[in-house]
């Protein structure tokens, strides 16, 4: 076989890797769901294009000079924007970045070069974050630029300058977030070697995703301070964006800047002074910025390149020493301390405390709940004068809301993960084994949500409110925080019928209709539960709240028990759009 073609061969089968998986379902193909997802993103960047810009330059007419500083809010979002999804694409596919412990044991036994193997692997990651970088940035291409310069007069070369270096540098901006995940990735790996890195890895990628995913969710109010004169400030100087937004300046911003005022009446030519001064004595800024982005993007590539490299003399996978000593002991504490009766409840509590954090899939899954949390938490507490209501010590809905942002969608992440099976290739185990306990085998997989998902949540609430409520109404905000998060979830497992974790995948068919709905309605139920949590804790009587509490989880319990399963448990259930004609049995 000539190195060509084997070089394509390989670059196939990694660049399928990303867009594959039939670890969820049998003949599973993730190719449909990252079409809908490209085409979300796409449209989505289609809609916040035309809705910033139009509103912005079309309804109301802009000077030169006003337009040259109104529109750094807009190339600072677009950039942005670009660097922060394609680096959470990156970090979604943190192990599938390099030559994993699954493609060294497909790989070794053939007659293939390891140097082969690796720049089919570097072709596939190149290949796969170019085009995640050009799909994120197409649709602000062709409509940011036309819609800025649609008022002005700025020529031939100057309308075709700003396009250009609009695709250019918000390319570079998605790559330098790329390369910077794998930077990352491979120092880390190089530094703390196999084994320590095998531990740090899955909380280190599920941390990455928090920040990115929070980062995403706040980039409209926070891209809002550039043109308030905030780029000065060490704050924003200090983020890769800014660098990025120099170099886009200094390479277009004149065509704004030199128009021609020939238009402009003197009101107008009065107005247009102010902001024309204020752009051009940034000069210097932008100049200093600008070459910051390029130390920055040549050191990020350097290391990535030195990393990979250095960890490309290594074995790949990790030791089974490693393996072993990874396993944890304290989850047979905890499903003691879990008060966990029956064996399938321990083994349902053993079993989902390992998933979570073992599993990529599932860690994902978590991480980007978290993330959605904080992001919302954030924005509740960002109209709060935290000093002010720590002084005054009043439990205001507004600062108890985060509890059950942030417990309610680390379960609702967990009511999702536990659909998903931790390895569909080892369902023959539980289905050999299965006695038909599926109820205390849930109910152990719950047990566990409470423990390692919501407890971490409201103690990490519970120091923040310590600080501004003070320790007793923190401490009865926390045990009211438990009692909802326990209701929350017996609310959400209303209905499921299957053996979490095991059981073939089976996408929503109408979660795109009602995701929306759903998530109206959790955003008024939290609402509303920090409305009678402030109502309670103000009156010092959280009686009346306690029993709503016990009477919805009574209610939900009730019909938990009332509801019985038409079939037995199908580990391999296929869609009901999937005919099976079982010519096996």
């Amino acid at each position: 076989m000539r190195a060509g073609s084997t070089h394509a061969i390989l670059t196939r089968h990694f660049l399928r890797r990303f867009l594959e998986n039939d670890l969820i379902a049998p003949d599973a193909d993730r190719s449909h769901l990252l079409a809908v997802v490209g085409a979300s993103l796409f449209s989505t960047t289609v809609f916040v294009s035309m809705m910033m810009s139009s509103l912005k330059y079309l309804v109301g007419f802009y000077t030169p000079g006003q337009a040259a500083i109104a529109s750094l809010d807009d190339k600072f979002f677009y950039i942005s924007l670009s660097m922060i999804v394609v680096s959470l694409l990156a970090v979604a596919q943190w192990d599938a970045l390099v030559v994993d412990t699954r493609d060294a044991a497909i790989f070794d036994p053939l007659p293939v070069r390891p140097l082969a193997i690796r720049r089919a692997k570097l072709a596939a990651i190149a290949i796969f974050g170019a085009s995640a970088t050009a799909l994120v940035n197409l649709a602000p291409t062709l409509i940011f630029p036309l819609l800025l310069l649609f008022e002005h007069r700025v020529g031939l070369a100057g309308t075709a300058l700003v396009p250009l270096t609009h695709a250019a540098i918000t390319l570079v901006a998605g790559a330098f977030g790329f390369i910077s995940v794998i930077a990352l990735r491979e120092a880390s790996a190089a530094i703390l070697g196999p084994r320590l890195f095998a531990r740090i890895s899955p909380w280190l990628q599920g941390m990455l995703i928090v920040l990115l995913g929070t980062a995403l969710l706040v980039l409209p109010p926070a891209a809002t301070r550039v043109e308030r004169g905030q780029l000065h400030s060490a704050r924003v100087m200090y983020l890769p964006p800014a660098w990025f937004l120099g170099t886009y300046e200094r390479i277009s911003g004149h065509v704004l800047i030199d128009e021609p005022r020939t238009r402009l009446n003197n009101r107008l030519r009065r107005a247009d002074a102010a902001p024309t001064a204020a752009y051009r004595s940034d000069a210097a800024l932008f100049a200093a910025l600008s070459q910051r982005a390029l130390t920055a993007l040549v050191t990020v590539t350097l290391i990535a390149a030195l990393a990979y490299f250095v960890n490309a003399r290594r074995p790949a996978g990790v030791p089974r020493t490693a393996a072993r000593r990874r396993r944890p002991r304290i989850a047979p504490a905890l499903a003691r301390l879990a008060w966990l009766r029956t064996p399938a409840a321990r083994a349902g509590f053993q079993f989902t405390l390992a998933a979570l954090w073992r599993s990529s899939t599932h860690r994902l899954t978590i991480a980007g709940c978290g993330a959605v949390a904080l992001a919302i938490s954030l924005v509740a507490l960002s109209g709060i004068d935290l000093p002010d209501a720590a002084a005054t010590g009043r439990a205001i809905p507004r600062l108890l809301i985060v509890q059950p942002f942030i417990f309610g969608m680390l379960l609702v992440g967990f009511r999702h993960a536990i659909r998903v099976p931790a390895e569909l290739r080892a369902n023959w185990g539980f289905q050999l084994a299965w006695q038909g306990q599926d109820r205390q085998f849930a109910a152990g997989a719950c047990r566990a949500a409470l423990v390692a998902l919501a407890v971490p949540a409201l103690t990490a609430v519970l120091v923040l409110d310590t600080f501004v409520l003070g320790p007793g109404l923190a401490l009865a905000h926390a045990l009211l925080g438990a009692a909802g998060a326990v209701v929350f979830l017996e609310a959400l497992m209303v209905g499921y019928d299957k053996v979490p974790f095991t059981c073939t995948y089976l996408p929503s068919e109408n979660m795109k209709a009602l995701g929306p709905l759903y998530f109206a309605m959790f955003l008024i139920g939290a609402s509303n539960f920090a409305r009678m949590e402030s109502v309670a804790l103000s009156q010092g009587d959280p009686t009346r709240l306690l029993l709503t509490l016990a009477g919805a989880f009574a209610a939900f319990r009730v019909y938990a028990a009332t509801h019985h399963r038409l079939a037995p448990v199908d580990f391999d259930e296929a869609p009901a759009t999937t005919q099976k004609l079982g010519l096996n049995a």
